[in-house]
């Protein structure tokens, strides 16, 4: 299952659309693994540059922290990728919980004790978002599990519900989104311009950057079961109208 944790790794931060260019090239990972997935060299390759701005960890936390926690595993620092998948679990970041789940179960990483019980823990949690991906990983660590381990591993569940459960963490991600973005919204509204500190030396189309956030948002936060989730605003389907015109391209207009 070790290729499945690089895959897993990989996936954090790919749709993210404010990664750089080295991290959008990787593909979202199957269900299991191939010899199509990279292994821990191609992913240090393919991540050796990485750059994860830092507003996003204002509005987007799940999805920076997880682009942090790329960042550390292709340095081969193992400890603060999991410290830093932590910060994303608790934003609701359901492919860090699976990635420290399968980190934890097979303890096949560097300076990261095994521990089954935690990950048959993180990867129940994983598993609340029903993608088959994690279903499936939960499913085969439980038939791998002694029953005291999967005892040990309910016990660990419960302590780990109201902080990292998708009741508590989701409604909080989402409610941190959606406080974050009202200024960036209210200025593409209006066709202005907005700076984010790390994605662009200069300031940008208020317009473009809402967009960007809001579908990120969405790929986050739509397969979110029973809760209240942020969508696009109606007027950002079409380009706002300024003085000079409708905006077309995601640009300010020429002063």
């Amino acid at each position: 299952m070790f290729k499945r944790l690089i895959a897993a790794l990989g996936a954090l931060a790919v749709g993210l659309t404010f990664a750089n260019s080295a991290a959008g090239q990787m593909s979202s990972p199957a269900a299991t693994g191939s010899s199509a997935t990279p292994d821990a060299t191609q992913v240090q390759a393919q991540n050796k540059d990485i750059y994860c701005p830092d507003e996003l960890e204002f509005i987007l936390p799940g999805d920076y922290y997880g682009c942090e926690a790329r960042a550390a595993l292709a340095r081969g620092k193992h400890k603060k990728m999991v410290g830093m998948l932590e910060e994303s679990a608790y934003w609701a970041n359901k492919d860090a919980q699976y990635a420290l789940g399968l980190t934890y179960f097979n303890g096949d990483m560097d300076d990261v004790p095994q521990n089954r019980p935690l990950g048959l823990a993180w990867l129940a949690l994983a598993a609340e978002r029903k993608k088959p991906q994690y279903q499936l990983a939960y499913a085969e660590a439980r038939s791998r599990s002694t029953s005291q381990e999967i005892n040990q591993a309910a016990a660990l569940l419960r302590q780990m519900q109201p902080k990292y459960g998708d009741s508590i963490a989701a409604p909080r991600a989402i409610r941190r989104f959606n406080h974050e973005v009202e200024p960036i919204d209210e200025s593409a509204e209006e066709g202005g311009i907005t700076y984010l500190r790390g994605f662009s030396p200069f300031p940008e189309s208020a317009f473009a950057i809402a967009n960007k956030l809001h579908e990120e948002a969405s790929n986050d936060f739509d397969d979110i079961h029973g809760q209240v989730v942020v969508g696009k605003p109606e007027w950002l389907q079409a380009p706002p109208v300024t003085a000079n015109g409708p905006q077309t391209n995601g640009s300010s207009p020429a002063q």
